[in-house]
């Protein structure tokens, strides 16, 4: 499996949506794998067109990751690499059974409008070889940057 892509084969613009994705280890069967080796960014969601509003990304630790004593993730894109999940807020080794809400002290906490293509990276700061996570992202497709669409200039 690979990066979660944005936006899906007939989702339909000026529509709310929501989608799961996971990463991890290579032996949980992840969408995304990560090596015992990996370290720095890995994207997670592909942002294929422009006008896209990530409202939110929400995450559950389903198996603790065993890694580095230093494992740290980070979740973000090219502007922010951790716009949102900051390495102290995303606990890694701690499985949980609920989604956790983004934390409103970081970048993104009030949505990021991508007005072109981008990627949704990982920052792991060192390889595992166990976990896995669950991301759910909340988002909107067509949503235009011009305040007055009907008026001609």
């Amino acid at each position: 499996m690979s990066a979660l892509n944005i936006p899906g084969i007939g989702k339909r613009i000026g529509r709310h949506y929501l989608a799961v994705m996971t990463f991890g280890a290579t032996g949980e069967s992840p969408d995304v794998s990560i090596g015992s080796t990996t370290t720095g960014a890995v994207a997670l969601i592909n942002i294929n067109e422009p006008n896209v509003f990530v409202h939110s990304i929400e995450s559950q630790v389903v198996v603790a990751f065993d890694g580095a004593t230093s494992l740290e993730f980070s979740i973000g894109d090219g502007d922010d690499s951790d716009g949102y999940w900051t390495d102290t807020l995303f606990v890694p080794t701690s499985s949980g059974a609920v989604f956790g809400n983004m934390a409103s002290s970081v970048g993104y906490a009030a949505g990021k409008l991508y007005t072109g293509s981008d990627t949704i990276d990982l920052t792991i700061t060192g390889g595992l070889t166990a976990g896995k996570a669950k991301l759910r992202i909340d988002y909107s497709l067509g949503v235009d940057t011009d305040l007055a669409p009907a008026t001609s200039s």
